[in-house]
C-alpha cells in the first residue's frame, strides 16, 4: 500500500492511491446516490427492539444486487438478517470492511417530531429528517455510493472489500457484525464502522460495564415503616457507594461514568419495599480492566456492609462487560482515512468515543487487526427527537469512504 507508478511522483506524499484511479472513480460517484440511498433506508422503520428488519434488509439485498453485488443473507436467529457482499481483490492488497447497522431507537412521541420520523424529509436547507439519517443509515447510504462508484469505474481493488448492513447495534446483540465475522462471511484485517462523528476518526473507545444489585430488605404494612426495612432506602445507599467510586479521566475521552439507568422496587405503594433491583452503567477509560472495576465496586459494597448490618445485597448480575478498546494512530488503517481526507480537501481529527460498539468483539475475537469509527453529521444526533443530517455530508462521507477504500485496498495494474 502507497506504492506509487512511475507517473505518479508528482502526486503529493499523502496520496496512497494512485491519483489517476481516484479520478476515475469520483469521477463516476453521483452526489444522488448517498441520498437517494440514506432515504430509501430512513423510510423502512428497523426499531430494535424488537427488532423487525424484514423490509429494511430485503431493500438492502435489492439494492446491492442492482449494484451489481452478490449478497449474502446471515442470520443468526429468525429475521435477523444482516446483509453482506464481496467485491473480490486481485490479490496483493490489504483488504477492507466497510459496515453500518441497519437497526434504530424508537421514536419516542411522534408528535414530538418537526416532521414525520420515517418520511426521510429533505427541507430548504438542505437537511435529511428521520429516524436513522444519523444513526447510522446515512453511513450505510455513503458505503454504499462509494462501492458502487468502485464498480462502476471498472477499477480492480487488489485487495478484497466488504460492505455490510448488519442488525442488533441497538441493543449490543450477538448476531449482528460479529456473528457476520464469525461465521465467515467477512474476512477483512480493516474495518470501519459508520456512525455520526462529524468526520472526526475515533480510534480510541470507552469500556463498560452493565450490571444489576439487588438490595433485600423486610417487607411491612406502610404506615408501620419501622417494622421493615425499606430496600428502596437500601438501594440509595448502594447507588451513593458506587458513585464514590475512584473515576479517571483521558484527554480524548474525558471522564469515567456511573450512570444509573434503571430501578425496579416495591410492590405498591402501602407497603415497605422488600426487594428493590438497580441497573448500573460504568464507562471507564484505558488503563483499568473490567476485573479491576468488579473489584473497586465490590470493595465500596464492602465498606457499606460493614456499615451497616441490615444491608443485605444479592449477587451482581452482570449483562454486559468488554474492556478499553485502543488502536495505534500510527496503523495503517488511520493513516489511509486522513490521506483520503486530505486528497478531498478536510483535515481529519483524531478522537475519542464512549463505545467500541461492534468493534470489540469483532477485534477480540482476532477477525480484524486495525478499526475505527467515522462517520458524517454530529454525534448527539444519535436517539434524538428530529434527528436530522446535512445532505452535503451524506455525499462527502460517499467520496470519504471510496478514496480510503482505494487507499486500503490498492488498485491493480491493468
Amino acid at each position: 500500500m502507497g506504492n506509487h507508478a512511475e507517473g505518479d511522483k508528482a502526486i503529493p506524499e499523502y496520496v496512497m492511491g494512485r491519483e489517476s484511479e481516484i479520478q476515475k472513480v469520483l469521477a463516476v460517484l453521483k452526489d444522488e446516490w448517498a441520498v437517494t440511498y440514506a432515504a430509501e433506508l430512513v423510510r423502512r422503520p428497523s426499531i430494535n427492539p424488537p427488532g423487525d428488519y424484514a423490509e429494511v434488509s430485503a431493500w438492502v439485498e435489492k439494492a446491492f444486487a442492482e449494484m451489481g453485488l452478490e449478497p449474502q443473507i446471515v442470520e443468526g436467529q429468525p429475521g435477523r438478517r444482516n446483509v453482506v457482499a464481496r467485491v473480490a481483490g486481485a490479490g496483493g492488497g490489504p483488504s477492507l470492511c466497510l459496515a453500518s447497522h441497519i437497526d434504530v431507537v424508537n421514536i419516542g412521541e411522534k408528535g414530538n417530531w418537526r416532521y414525520d420520523p420515517f418520511s426521510a424529509h429533505i427541507d430548504g436547507d438542505g437537511l435529511m429528517w428521520g429516524r436513522g439519517s444519523a444513526d447510522s443509515k446515512g453511513m450505510l447510504a455513503g458505503m454504499m455510493a462509494a462501492t458502487r462508484a468502485i464498480l462502476a469505474s471498472r477499477r480492480r481493488l487488489k485487495g478484497d472489500l466488504y460492505l455490510v448492513a448488519y442488525v442488533d447495534d441497538e441493543t449490543a446483540g450477538h448476531y449482528g457484525l460479529r456473528h457476520v465475522f464469525t461465521e465467515g462471511k467477512a474476512k477483512a484485517e480493516n474495518l470501519i464502522l459508520g456512525e455520526a462523528t462529524a468526520f472526526e476518526i475515533q480510534y480510541v473507545f470507552k469500556a463498560r460495564i452493565w450490571f444489576d444489585l439487588e438490595t433485600i430488605g423486610r417487607s411491612a404494612h406502610g404506615a408501620f415503616p419501622n417494622r421493615g426495612i425499606n430496600a428502596i432506602d437500601k438501594a440509595y445507599k448502594v447507588i451513593q457507594a458506587i458513585r464514590g467510586i475512584p473515576l479517571n479521566e483521558h484527554p480524548k475521552l474525558g471522564p469515567d461514568t456511573v450512570n444509573i439507568g434503571m430501578i425496579h422496587g416495591g410492590e405498591q405503594v402501602n407497603v415497605v419495599a422488600g426487594r428493590c433491583r438497580t441497573s448500573f452503567d460504568i464507562r471507564w477509560c484505558p488503563g483499568r480492566t473490567s476485573l479491576n472495576i468488579r473489584v473497586v465496586v465490590q470493595a465500596a459494597l464492602d465498606r457499606l456492609k460493614g456499615e451497616d448490618p441490615e444491608l443485605h445485597i444479592g449477587e451482581m448480575v452482570v449483562t454486559e462487560e468488554r474492556d478499553p478498546l485502543e488502536f495505534s494512530t500510527d496503523n495503517p488503517l488511520i493513516r489511509a482515512t486522513q490521506a483520503a481526507g486530505r486528497r478531498l480537501g478536510r483535515e481529519i481529527g483524531l478522537g475519542g468515543w464512549y463505545s467500541s460498539g461492534e468493534l470489540y468483539p469483532v477485534y477480540s475475537a482476532g477477525h480484524i487487526t486495525n478499526g475505527l469509527v467515522i462517520g458524517p453529521g454530529e454525534p448527539w444526533q444519535a436517539h434524538a427527537y428530529d434527528e436530522h443530517i446535512p445532505i452535503r455530508d451524506l455525499q462527502e462521507a460517499a467520496r470519504l469512504y471510496a478514496v480510503t477504500a482505494l487507499n486500503v485496498c490498492g488498485v491493480a495494474e491493468g
